[in-house]
């Protein structure tokens, strides 16, 4: 199964296979970074999956899972699972978001399991788990991994929706009133405005027509266009359900409306765009990946109408503009600072 390339922790997986073998278990949390074959062999097993692209890869490549793939961080299953197995997230905010989400779902006595990369915040594992049980245990740490375990003290109740989003306001347009942000933890922006979408937001000139805020985040630009002019239509997409949650909660706090989408870039974006707006991930998992962008550069014409433009959040020592030039008539920066700089394109 092509979700990710076979490393040191599908090798640490692997090692520990037996622990999960027989059990009916759900499967979450950060798997941009590991190949789940030996989990996928177990009839069982739930995949509860936040990144849409993971998502289709196995929902095309093993169609025989059906209701046992989900896309999102919610599960409606209660007292159900033997056990849950938990890829630790990068932000400790965020592991202990799904803890909240699923477990729940597990059967009195249910055991937890979080397995990481150490780089990635797996030593944050053993706090969170002595919120929920009194039998926390480190199974092993190989090929810079860890595995923990924890045997659920009592039955979790299912999370109130609403108490799981942060929220913040801004004053982003003069003569508006403030934008209110909500987000779910592990959302980029989730805490305050980032210094390159800020710098975005200043530099946008007034906008109308179909509207693409692509890797929406916690909706911050999609709002904001959305706020500022009531004829343009929004559609805000992005690839993690945590995302697109967060997206939809700040049109709703804001009354706003707009049309949400799970999309990898463009893999569901079926129509073309006045104006395609972005502030890059440059992350998928742990590592460092810029090819989804660049992608993402050179496709972007195809989702334009004629005369159509982009407009681009980048790190100043990034050279998108080389490759934006084989596809694109015109670009140029229309502002920078000390880290960032925005490009249209047309």
């Amino acid at each position: 199964m092509p979700s990710a390339e076979f490393n040191n922790l599908s090798s640490f997986l692997i090692r520990h296979s037996s622990l999960f073998q027989n059990k009916n278990i759900l499967v979450c949390g950060q798997l941009q970074s590991v190949s789940l074959d030996p989990l996928l062999a177990e009839s069982n097993t739930t995949f509860l999956i936040s990144d849409f692209s993971i998502f289709n890869q196995i929902r095309i490549t093993i169609p025989k899972l059906e209701t046992r793939l989900q896309f999102g961080f919610l599960t409606q299953e209660t007292n159900s699972f033997d056990a849950i197995l938990l890829f630790m997230p990068k932000a400790k905010q965020e592991a202990g978001l799904w803890l909240t989400s699923v477990l729940h779902s597990l059967k009195p006595n249910g055991e937890i399991f979080i397995i990481g990369e150490n780089r990635g915040g797996i030593n944050a594992a053993p706090k969170l788990l002595h919120s929920y049980s009194n039998n926390v245990q480190k199974l092993d740490s190989a090929r810079h991994c860890s595995l923990y375990y924890a045997q659920l003290n009592a039955p979790q109740a299912p999370p109130e929706l609403q108490s799981l989003y942060s929220h913040y306001s801004l004053q982003l347009t003069l003569g508006l009133a403030e934008l209110k942000i909500a987000a779910l933890p592990g959302v980029f922006s989730a805490e305050e405005l980032d210094e390159g979408t800020k710098l975005l937001l200043t530099s946008l000139p007034q906008l109308e027509g179909d509207i693409l805020d692509l890797g929406c985040g916690a909706g911050v630009i999609g709002a904001t266009i959305c706020q500022r002019s009531s004829t343009a239509k929004v559609v805000m997409s992005d690839v993690n359900t945590l995302a697109l949650h967060s997206a939809a909660k700040t049109l709703e706090v804001n009354n706003l409306t707009a049309q949400i989408v799970a999309s990898d870039m463009f893999s569901d974006v079926t129509t073309k765009f006045d104006c395609i707006i972005s502030n890059p991930p440059f992350h998928a998992g742990l590592n460092t990946n810029y090819e989804a962008t660049e992608r993402m550069l050179r496709q972007a014409p195809n989702y334009l109408k004629k005369h159509g433009q982009l407009f681009l959040v980048a790190n100043r020592f990034l050279r998108y503009e080389p490759i934006l030039a084989e596809v694109f008539q015109t670009v140029s920066v229309i502002n920078e600072n000390s880290r960032f700089k925005i490009i249209r394109a047309s």
